[in-house]
């Protein structure tokens, strides 16, 4: 495969590091600073999920609030997560949350 950077290879010895991963977008969200509630739903394909990751927008718009990004079929879901710091939690800043298309 590449002659730099970091391989690896599966249990038959195959390399299996792909590199960058592709992936479809479903939608993008605009999340204002300190919102941490909301629910976007989608239809998607079978044996496919959505899930979510937030892109953080510069500005002055900062919170002290934390949100959770919950991904469920084809259901993202946005609650309170105050004084959590777990897997899934992020600061409720001004952002945009990139939705996109997992297999389940």
């Amino acid at each position: 495969m590449a002659n730099w950077g970091i391989q690896t290879w599966d249990a038959n010895g195959n390399p299996n590091n792909t590199g960058i991963v592709q992936v479809l977008v479903v939608a993008t969200v605009y999340l204002s600073a300190g919102q941490v509630s909301g629910t976007y739903s989608y239809t998607v394909p079978t044996g496919f999920k959505v899930a979510a990751i937030q892109s953080p927008i510069t500005g002055d718009a900062y919170s002290g609030s934390r949100r959770k990004v919950t991904g469920s079929g084809g259901t993202i879901t946005i609650s309170d997560a105050s004084g959590d710091y777990s897997a899934g939690t992020y600061t409720a800043d001004e952002c945009w949350l990139i939705i996109y298309l997992v297999k389940a």
